[in-house]
């Protein structure tokens, strides 16, 4: 009985240091580092005392902790992982303890950087292994998706408080900050502030990661770190997760999140580096790789924010042909959603297979995939087409690396990307509507994009065609037969979207009574933000606070999805069918 005791209080205090202390230390540690980053940008006493007592009462902590539970085979991984870094802390915090300040010098700023930002990144691992605490919860989905955006842009809008992420003789207000920080995590890219002139370096490291986060999504990003780092995913994360990444086949949700993930780190360390080398306006290396990663980035996540003064359309890269030949693929490879980059890889290795002659099924794309990707092929076509009458046989409009590129490049960048090769302001009347046309169709679901989503519309209009000609045959595509549910269903989107956005063009309109703006120009800031594009004509400063604020709404409520948000804030009617007797309707 004594030793029974002795174990249990054992554990009790393994499981007090383990919950308790563990998320202290990292919360110092945190606050620690944005203090050094985001304010004083040096080391202070109090500084430097708190990092060697957090690295060396971490160290001791996490020692204590796998010696305790080094038995356990479950948490041999998440053990060996927290004590490897408590021993590069241990040995950072004897260096700062046992040598002066001084004779550190600049590698002093880096050194407890260094072991601030270790302890933070065992801290959120050990988070991210306890996830299951919360995701074992019956949580909607789509309530799930909502809270993690809306923390995410609550924690971007309080680092940009922070004074270093702005110049000097410029203050970020609160406003200012959700904005920017909805902007960036709904990949948006609507600025009120010029981003590389109103935030510094600091500044836009925030919204860079805010935009990589949210581009892929903070759970999918935390599902992967449970894949990586730990055994796998329950069968109860691979439902939820099924549910948010449009995947019902559960035995690859594991698979197909570590694709997203790796091919989006893949596609844009390729696109930075060519990038890289066909940007010769910025002489110094450490910069042209920041913009290049910067915007490698952002197409990639189809943000549409640019560390450029002028965006695409500044000195440094105008005619560059190639640094818009790569933000359009990257932009393309991010709207087309993840399940068509999957399936494309799938099918790609299947023909090599095939032609190596090695044995297996025949290669075949899924509907969905040959859809988005006719669908996407016809937008742009149609869409630099549209643009190339409109600006530059109907209006003298203006152009970056010849007329053929500049119109390829806004139908590509029109689809929920954002960047501007040219100056909004000055392109013709026709243009601003094929450009709203592309914004409110947007990219294909599963991916970065936004708008209504390319399959929406063709099974909407295809389904419409199919009720209109009373066809008994169905909707057919591609051999095979679409389900009428689903046609009803994206013709209801449709419709959605339409009255959504009537809605708050009215309140956007009376909100900015007097001001001057023409309606068409208000409509256009609606639809971009709604549809997260980000192409703007000039006009976001000079809207009012509360017209901001509905902006910000239709960024959030676009990213998440309308039918998302409707379905998870209006709850689901459960009765039983009435049973009633039926009766007809004239309808014409």
């Amino acid at each position: 009985m004594v030793q029974l005791k002795g174990t249990n209080e054992s554990t009790a205090g393994v499981k007090v240091c383990r919950q308790t202390l563990h998320p202290l230390l990292a919360l110092a540690a945190a606050t620690c580092l944005l203090s050094i980053v985001g304010w004083s940008g040096e080391i202070t006493a109090w500084q430097h005392w708190i990092t060697v007592l957090t690295g060396m009462a971490f160290a001791v902590q996490r020692g204590w902790v796998f010696f305790k539970d080094r038995a356990e085979r479950g948490k041999r991984r998440i053990l060996g992982f927290h004590a490897a870094v408590a021993l590069m802390v241990f040995w950072g915090s004897a260096v700062l303890l046992v040598l002066p300040v001084s004779w550190l010098g600049a590698w002093s700023l880096r050194w407890h950087v260094f072991i601030q930002f270790a302890i933070l990144i065992s801290g959120l691992v050990s988070m991210i292994y306890h996830q299951k605490r919360v995701t074992a919860r019956a949580f909607h989905p789509g309530l799930v998706l909502l809270v993690s955006f809306l923390l995410i842009i609550l924690a971007g809008a309080l680092l940009l408080k922070m004074p270093r992420c702005t110049v000097p003789g410029e203050t970020c207000t609160w406003l200012d900050a959700f904005f920017t920080s909805t902007s960036a995590v709904c990949v948006t890219g609507l600025g009120v502030q010029n981003m590389a002139l109103f935030f510094t370096t600091t500044g836009q490291v925030v919204i860079l990661l805010l935009i990589q986060i949210g581009g892929l999504g903070i759970m999918t990003l935390t599902f992967f770190a449970a894949v990586v780092l730990f055994e796998g995913l329950s069968l109860h994360d691979r439902l939820l997760l099924g549910k948010m990444l449009q995947e019902n086949r559960l035995a690859r949700v594991g698979r197909t999140i570590s694709f997203i993930v790796s091919m989006t780190f893949i596609c844009e360390c390729i696109g930075a580096l060519i990038l890289f080398v066909s940007l010769d306006g910025i002489p110094d290396a450490g910069m042209r790789l920041f913009h290049a990663v910067f915007h490698a980035i952002s197409a990639f996540c189809n943000a549409g924010f640019s560390t450029l003064p002028d965006g695409m359309a500044s000195a440094v890269v105008e005619g560059n042909a190639i640094w818009q030949i790569v933000i359009m693929l990257l932009i393309v490879m991010g709207g087309l959603g993840a399940l068509v980059n999957e399936d494309i890889s799938l099918w790609t290795l299947a023909k090599i297979r095939r032609k190596k002659g090695e044995d297996g099924p025949r290669p075949r794309l899924r509907v969905h995939t040959r859809l988005v990707l006719w669908v996407t092929a016809g937008l742009i076509v149609a869409g630099a087409g549209g643009i190339l009458a409109s600006e530059f046989l109907f209006w003298d409009g203006p152009q970056n690396g010849g007329r053929i590129l500049t119109a390829f490049f806004h139908s590509i960048t029109a689809r929920t990307a954002g960047f501007n090769t040219v100056p909004m302001s000055q392109i013709g009347p026709l243009t601003i509507q094929v450009l709203m046309v592309l914004m409110l169709i947007g990219g294909s679901p599963g991916g970065t994009a936004g708008g209504m989503r390319t399959t929406v519309f063709a099974v909407g209009i295809a389904h419409l065609w199919s009720q209109l000609r009373m066809s008994r045959r169905g909707m057919v595509v591609f051999n095979r037969t679409i389900p009428a549910e689903i046609g009803t269903q994206a013709l209801g989107v449709m419709v959605l979207t339409f009255i959504w956005l009537g809605v708050n063009c009215a309140i956007l309109e009376m909100l900015q009574i007097g001001s001057g703006i023409k309606e068409s120009a208000l409509l256009f800031e609606l639809i971009s933000a709604f549809a997260t594009v980000g192409l703007s004509l000039d006009l976001t400063p000079m809207l009012t606070p509360e017209a901001k604020i509905l902006l910000i709404v239709n960024m959030f409520v676009g990213r998440i999805g309308l039918l998302t948000v409707i379905a998870t804030l209006v709850p689901p009617d459960r009765r039983p069918i009435s049973g009633k007797p039926q009766e007809q309707i004239l309808l014409t």
